[in-house]
């Protein structure tokens, strides 16, 4: 949702991810580091953008 508000596409975390998604999570919680899910958002968000452009060549 916060990528939404910020004008981002949404995103879906996969199931079979869960667990770096947690550990991203403890890694920002317990030293502060947000590298891991800032990797996490962004591989996420250029896949969607690939998929949004992919069928923008279709039309």
């Amino acid at each position: 949702m916060e990528l939404m508000k910020a004008g981002y596409p949404p995103i879906d975390i996969k199931f079979t991810d869960r667990l770096k998604y947690y550990e991203a999570f403890d890694e920002y919680h317990m030293k502060h580091n947000i590298s891991a899910m800032a990797d996490m958002f962004a591989r996420y968000l250029n896949q969607r953008l690939d998929l949004y452009l992919s069928i923008l060549d279709c039309i």
